[in-house]
């Protein structure tokens, strides 16, 4: 963890595709969601002129802003078709229950062209993604042993639902027709070094 921004690894090194792939970024419309108040999240909250955070709030109406960040269920998202260019989500798929309605709405709500950037933790020894637990209407059915990571608005954290593994790219391509690339890096320079260092840019075909 950088001493002076607090971001990891795995943070440095979408701020360095997100330049890459959209340097013009800062003009650009922009959905983040669940953003974590450091690095990356903190630097596009500062500096972009047109910038939407979202938090999912359950059982909070979606659509309204709440401590300063708009309830989305990323499921089920109440934003207009193509109304952002960029949608930011850093580490949050593994969280969710139905990963392939999140792809579909962000690629909804994208523009042509548009790009949907996020990092979640991609495990080597797998092949294939490992599911752990199903939100149900009235429960959770763990699936593997309950998996915890932090989580900004709750201190009892936030559950992961998937151990994603080396077919994630293919999983995100057949849920929505985005052309997608796997970026994993290795930068002594910025400190982007060790395992789940891969970022996901996806890009909507114009």
């Amino acid at each position: 963890m950088c001493e002076r921004c607090r971001s990891i690894p795995r943070e440095r090194a979408a701020a360095v595709v997100l330049e890459e792939r959209c340097p013009d970024w800062r003009d650009r419309d922009i959905h983040e969601s669940s953003p974590i108040g450091r690095g990356l999240s903190l630097k596009i909250r500062q500096q972009a002129t047109s910038y939407v955070a979202s938090q999912y709030f359950r059982g909070q109406q979606h659509g309204v802003v709440i401590s300063g960040a708009r309830n989305e269920n990323l499921e089920r998202q109440t934003f207009a078709d193509r109304s952002f260019d960029i949608v930011i989500a850093l580490d949050v798929l593994e969280h969710v229950n139905l990963p392939d309605a999140v792809c579909r709405e962000v690629w909804r709500t994208l523009r042509p062209d548009g790009l949907f950037l996020f990092t979640a933790p991609t495990y080597k020894q797998l092949v294939t993604s490992e599911r752990r637990a199903v939100y149900t209407d009235t429960s959770v059915l763990h699936l593997a042993e309950p998996d915890y990571h932090g989580n900004p608005l709750s201190a009892e954290g936030s559950l992961v639902t998937f151990h994603y593994g080396y077919d994630l790219a293919e999983l995100v391509a057949a849920s929505a027709p985005f052309d997608v690339t796997v970026v994993r890096a290795v930068d002594r320079t910025r400190a982007i070094l060790g395992d789940m260092t891969e970022v996901y840019a996806c890009r909507v075909r114009s």
